[in-house]
């Protein structure tokens, strides 16, 4: 496992255009626009979906027929690439947070330390959910067709969440009351809570990615 985390970051070498848009995207939301809850969940998630580019390395050209040769367990191929995704979407916060202090304190404003509780979250949620529903349909339909499923899955929650607000609506429930309740009446219940939930969620992800590559034949 320790030799396809190693190959895994020597891939993201190649990937100069990825982070130099990162960069452009962190200043501008940043420095620009000030848009610090966009930022700092919006490099989360992409850092998480770097689980996927080198899963697509994997798979070219039927690599995976030649890494499946190699003294590896078919689990341990799938834990390995959740921890690698978990490692990348870390990073990829941890990294925008200290961008965000540094632009706050350099403009003169004061850094929103509570906000930022709230915004830490929402992006391990985020962070969860994609890699929870990206990675077992990556395994099930290879580098080509997942593309189509991962839109299809991720238009229909889309869909799902608009009529649960409309819903609300509809039965008069204040969202945002709810909302402004979680995150700042009751911060750490929350976070525990989105943590767990987070963390059984891709539990059951694993369990079904590990069965997709042990059925799935090369």
């Amino acid at each position: 496992m320790k030799a396809m985390m190693i190959k895994d970051f020597n891939l993201l070498k190649g990937q100069k255009q990825f982070f130099g848009a990162i960069v452009i995207i962190l200043i501008l939301f940043t420095v620009v626009q000030d848009n610090l809850s966009f930022c700092i969940s919006y490099v989360t998630i992409m850092f998480s979906i770097l689980t996927i580019t080198t899963m697509s390395y994997d798979d070219y050209e039927n690599g995976m027929c030649y890494l499946m040769t190699m003294p590896i367990r078919r689990r341990d191929y799938v834990v390995e690439k959740y921890i690698f995704g978990i490692a990348a979407s870390i990073f990829g916060f941890a990294g925008a947070s200290v961008f965000a202090v540094l632009s706050s304190y350099l403009k003169g404003d004061g850094f929103p330390w509570e906000e930022w509780k709230g915004i830490a979250a929402a992006c391990i949620f985020l962070m969860m959910a994609v890699l929870a529903v990206t990675t077992p349909i990556q395994l099930k339909f290879g580098s080509e067709k997942s593309r189509m499923a991962i839109m299809g899955v991720y238009g229909v929650g889309c869909l799902c969440v608009y009529g649960a607000v409309k819903a609300a609506e509809a039965c008069k429930i204040d969202i945002d009351r709810i909302i402004e309740s979680a995150f700042v009446n009751n911060l750490t219940t929350t976070i525990w809570g989105i943590t767990i939930a987070s963390m059984m969620l891709l539990g059951i992800s694993c369990l079904i990615s590990v069965y997709i590559l042990e059925k799935r034949e090369f």
